[in-house]
């Protein structure tokens, strides 16, 4: 007799518990090809445009590219991605790159042999990184959902610097990769052809992204290729032994299957564990119960703390390093020219915007200061910069992330950084590609206590549409005829006073705008709305600057990367606030601010997916909005991408959509905005003369 069942819990030390659903169940087996046959023109269309797809991208491209690679992890994606590749080129015009990640399982090596054996005439590579996976954990904390530095450590790095030693130089490189979007929100997002998604010098080619499991396992038999072992022993996916993204059945399936792959990454979380203060008793249940992947600070971390204490004052930053892995001065010339005035005092000549910066510079012991003053004439890119090479010494792991960044080949790290000045662009792409431009610095830093954030979480009420409709319907005789509660009041008040809308019990001129454009029911109005509360809301500043866009949060995850010092129940309180923001408006769902996610009456998890379709006239006001903030009206997309405000950072939208809004508005809109988006060119200029609220007057 069989009987539907469904696994429940499980993990490493723990195998499921099978529940028991619907009995006396018959399983017929499949006839495979039977199903293969029935799907044969439908996949033969598939099949025909993903090879079309490679073999003109690869015309198009590859007078610019210096090498062309297939991105191989033994698993069934890569394997059809490759079959495909080798259909569509000749080998002498790709090579394979398995990247080793030294978290592998057995069966993926044995799946890369029998590729290798498969395809005896194409060129097969290995990329490793220099630090086996065991050592970087030890060095950077174990990954987590948040910290996911291992994908850049372990595969995505070394893929290109291996490309760039078979090159011999820099090298622009194009990716064949297979990413498909069914297999997670983040890529569902992701387009057939990115540039600089992964590195700066790359661009990934994903020929199979909107094929299914269903089509990705109809070509494997219809193709004869062999699958990876671990989809019989029940993988969905097949990736590292160890992986903050997996799921309690992989940790269970794999423990049994390949425990010597997974035991020693398991027994660094087993002793986290107990440096965290996990009761031994319940480290196993801890564990099984997938805690560690919430990781989202180096609190409980040997290497884990602030190493990077930062002073700032008008005209004034000092840069304070409790103590130091590399050389700041090697790290400095990613900016300018420093020159050395005596034995303790220089100046650095900055590269972005040619001015020079006295500076005194002392050691005490381990840790040394860099003080800058006459600071006055510089932007908050240079201070951005000037922090991240802070960071760099202080934490650097020589991963040599920040290495394949390097579009010149001026940054080498091999033990020690070396930055050849004559190559060097000073393009910045070595501090940005990360936040505090560095993968150590990010996983390993704590949030100051010291922090002078004060959070306004707004009684714990989330602004709702109703509240703002019935607003509008009477905005002077509103403030004594509502039907708040008292809190429910007071939290309006702040929330019409922090977007703009009102002031003083007064509607401003702003929130008269916002009126005749329709109010509560206009989906510009509350993405103008959003915009102002990230410019003027504690609570929403901090969640649209400093969480990540892209993927899911827990209560839990979210709650810990507000800074230490606040108090339970005030991060109970934003939390609330919040949420009940998001799920009372239409900017959650409705425009991927962040979904929330329901267990009964409770919001147990927020998806912050970013907007995937936005009013043009947003884009304009927001860009318009930073130009006021940083008073020049003229910036390039690469500084959008990667500034704190703006329509990237406050509403999470992708590059390629930013694109398609800036060429619409300079179409429809030239008289307020110019973008230069041809070729090398990424230059987008604004009207001086007109404003923000100048916009809000094209939507009557």
């Amino acid at each position: 007799m069989l009987f539907r069942s469904e696994a429940k819990g499980g993990g490493f030390f723990h195998k499921p518990q099978m529940v028991l659903r619907t009995p006396e169940l018959e399983l017929e087996p499949v006839d495979v090809p039977g199903m293969v046959a029935a799907n044969a023109a439908l996949m033969e269309g598939l099949v025909y445009r993903a090879i079309e797809f490679i073999h003109d991208q690869h015309r198009k491209r590859r007078s610019q590219a210096d090498i062309v690679a297939v991105a191989f992890s033994g698993g069934k994606d890569s394997l059809a991605t490759l079959d495909l590749a080798q259909r569509a080129l000749s080998p002498d015009e790709f090579v394979v790159v398995f990247a080793d990640t030294t978290m592998e399982l057995r069966c993926t090596y044995e799946a890369v042999e029998r590729a290798r054996a498969r395809f005896p005439n194409l060129r097969f590579y290995t990329a490793r990184s220099h630090l086996d996976a065991r050592e970087s954990w030890r060095l950077f904390g174990p990954p987590s959902r948040i910290h996911r530095w291992c994908c850049s450590v372990h595969k995505t790095v070394p893929t290109v610097l291996k490309l760039r030693e078979l090159v011999g130089s820099a090298a622009d490189v194009v990716i064949l990769d297979g990413c498909r979007r069914e297999e997670s929100q983040r890529r569902f997002g992701y387009t057939p052809v990115s540039a600089g998604c992964k590195h700066a010098t790359q661009v990934n080619l994903s020929p199979i992204l909107d094929w299914n499991s269903a089509e990705t396992f109809l070509y494997t038999w219809e193709r004869g290729l062999l699958l990876n072992d671990g989809y019989r022993y029940g993988f969905v996916r097949v990736g590292c032994a160890v992986c903050p993204m997996a799921s309690q059945w992989w940790d269970a399936v794999a423990w049994q299957v390949d425990q010597d792959a997974l035991e020693p990454f398991v027994s660094i979380l087993v002793d986290q564990s107990r440096e965290q203060g996990v009761p031994e008793a319940e480290v196993k249940d801890y564990l099984d119960a997938g805690n560690w992947r919430g990781r989202a600070g180096g609190r409980a971390l040997a290497e884990g703390g602030n190493r990077v204490l930062i002073a700032e004052a008008p005209g004034l930053l000092t840069l304070r390093l409790r103590q130091t892995r590399d050389d700041w001065f090697e790290w400095s010339k990613t900016i300018g020219q420093v020159s050395l005035t005596g034995s303790d005092k220089g100046v650095l000549t900055a590269a972005r915007d040619g001015n020079s910066y006295p500076f005194q510079i002392s050691k005490h012991g381990d840790a040394t200061e860099i003080r800058f003053e006459s600071f006055q004439p510089a932007d908050r890119f240079l201070r951005r910069d000037l922090k991240a090479t802070a960071y760099k010494v202080a934490y650097c792991a020589h991963c040599r992330s920040c290495e394949a960044e390097c579009p010149s080949g001026a940054l080498s790290i091999n033990g020690k950084t070396s930055i050849n000045p004559e190559l060097c662009y000073n393009c910045g792409n070595c501090l940005t590609f990360v936040e505090k431009g560095c993968w150590a610095a990010k996983s390993l830093y704590v949030t100051q206590d010291g922090s002078n954030m004060k959070l306004r979480v707004y009684q714990h009420f989330g602004l709702r549409q109703q509240w703002l409709a019935d607003f509008f319907a009477d905005p002077n005789s509103w403030w004594h005829t509502n039907s708040l509660g008292p809190r429910q009041f007071e939290a309006m008040r702040d929330w019409l006073a922090d977007s703009g809308i009102a002031s003083k019990g007064t509607i401003t001129g702003l929130g008269q705008a916002l009126k005749s454009m329709g109010g509560a029911g206009s989906e510009l109005v509350w993405a103008v709305l959003w915009c102002n509360l990230v410019h003027g809301s504690s609570l929403v500043r901090w969640y649209a600057q400093d969480v990540p866009w892209g993927r899911s949060y827990s209560k839990a995850e979210l709650l810990e990367l507000l800074p230490e010092r606040f108090s339970e129940s005030t991060r109970q309180n934003a939390w609330l606030a919040l949420t009940g923001l998001l799920k009372n408006t239409p900017l959650g769902s409705g425009m991927g601010m962040g979904v929330t996610q329901m267990q009964g009456q409770q919001t147990i998890a927020i998806n912050k997916q970013g907007a995937k379709d936005l009013p043009e006239l947003a884009v304009l006001y927001s860009l318009y909005r930073y130009a006021e903030q940083e008073d020049r009206y003229a910036f390039t997309m690469r500084e959008i991408e990667k500034a704190v405000l703006g329509p990237v950072a406050e509403y999470g939208v992708s590059l390629d959509m930013l694109s398609r809004s800036l060429r619409g508005l300079s179409a429809t809109r030239p008289e307020w905005i110019r973008a230069e988006l041809v070729r090398d060119l990424d230059n987008i200029y604004l009207e001086s003369a007109s404003s923000s609220e100048g916009v809000l007057a094209l939507a009557k």
